[in-house]
């Protein structure tokens, strides 16, 4: 049957890595969306707002041409939304969670499949608004849908098998199959009930999408992205087939 195994660079009978031991392009990535806010802070309003028209993702875009402006940006903001958030708690928890899932990502996939997880859960989270808000002038910012793909993508990995630590002090994980993924109760649990958490918090409206008050989870693209990054994984994660 085959499955997804490397070799991580930690010993997975010890403890956990510490944060800042995490990989280079996911500090790298946090640190970026931590710069943008503080530098779109720093220019004033008149920047935060002619980011959310050149940048954020507006489902509007494609049926109204007020909306349109600057031309192509209803086909770039599906990745470029990713990078504005509303506050800075907004963008510390989405790199906090970032740090958190995007190590284990990176650690197993490498940095440049990292990132093209990440780019792709980003899309699919605006996808998933776009089909959901078709023609609705709602803005959509944030990098949350891209920190679920990376959620997504860390499940194969956090539910496999630690096969020990190899002689250089690293260890060996054998990431669950497609097949051993969807027969897997402990994945399939956890799935739903991120799903119920993720329904429930949107419902309510309990966080921000876009620069002003009048705002709410985008939780249509956190489940896109949650998706999108659990395929994602499995396109990109190297494979070796192994005899049970």
């Amino acid at each position: 049957m085959p499955a997804w195994t490397t070799s991580l660079p930690f010993d997975a009978t010890s403890r956990p890595t510490p944060v800042f031991q995490s990989p280079p392009a996911v500090l790298a990535l946090a640190g970026l969306l931590v710069f943008i806010h503080g530098l779109l802070q720093a220019l004033g309003p008149d920047w935060q707002i002619y980011s959310l028209y050149a940048l954020a993702f507006i489902p509007a875009r494609f049926t109204d041409a007020s909306y349109a402006m600057p031309a192509g940006a209803a086909y770039w903001s599906f990745l470029s939304h990713a990078f504005l958030h509303v506050s800075f708690l907004h963008v510390a928890m989405n790199c906090l969670w970032l740090v958190i899932f995007g190590t284990v990502v990176a650690r197993y996939l490498g940095a440049l499949r990292f990132l093209l997880l990440s780019a792709i859960a980003a899309v699919a989270g605006a996808a998933a608004m776009l089909t959901t808000h078709w023609g609705d002038a709602v803005i959509v910012i944030g990098a949350s849908g891209a920190v679920s793909g990376m959620l997504g993508g860390t499940m194969p990995v956090m539910y496999g098998r630690r096969l020990g630590p190899d002689p250089v002090g690293g260890g060996n994980v054998l990431a669950l199959s497609p097949g051993e993924f969807l027969r897997n109760r402990n994945a399939l649990l956890f799935t739903l009930i991120w799903l119920a958490v993720t329904l429930a918090t949107g419902g309510v409206g309990v966080s921000d999408n876009s620069f002003n008050g009048d705002s709410s989870i985008a939780w249509e693209a956190h489940i896109g992205g949650f998706f999108a990054g659990i395929l994602a994984f499995y396109g990109l994660a190297p494979q070796r087939a192994v005899r049970r």
